[in-house]
């Protein structure tokens, strides 16, 4: 086996490890994967994983409003933090934590202005999508 395939399968269960859905971590591991203002669920390989929460943290940035697709649900090709923006669950300006729910993908999707964003339709079936959970609904199972 080579070196860098070595590498890269330790790499693939790192990450795997860190995105330990909420429910099965204990109450003190509950700490917020990082990610960057791109990162989709589709990017973190969560298609299929449909009623399993995660928690990530985005830093203050920008959103991406191209990068929205659907009024919640999104297509989990969408931005993680711009959704979380333009659902009211953070702010751009401070970033946050914020948990997303792995939902099956929708018939269709609809656009939507909310907090300054205006996110995009798709009005064909999508095979992954995903929701922004409000913070009180977040911690529950």
């Amino acid at each position: 086996m080579s070196r860098s395939l070595s590498l890269g399968c330790l790499l693939a269960l790192a990450a795997a490890a860190a995105l330990t859905p909420l429910h099965t971590r204990s109450a003190t591991a509950k700490r917020a994967t990082e990610i960057d203002w791109q990162t989709s669920p589709l990017d973190l390989d969560l298609r299929g994983m449909n009623g399993e929460r995660y928690l990530f943290h985005c830093p203050p940035g920008k959103p991406l409003p191209s990068r929205v697709i659907g009024s919640g649900p999104y297509t989990d090709d969408s931005s993680i933090c711009s959704a979380a923006v333009h659902a009211g669950a953070i702010g751009a300006k401070d970033g946050g934590d914020v948990t997303i729910e792995i939902r099956p993908g929708e018939a269709q999707y609809a656009a939507s202005e909310r907090n300054y964003i205006r996110s995009t339709a798709y009005e064909r079936p999508w095979s992954g999508s995903f929701v922004v959970l409000r913070k009180d609904t977040a911690a529950t199972p």
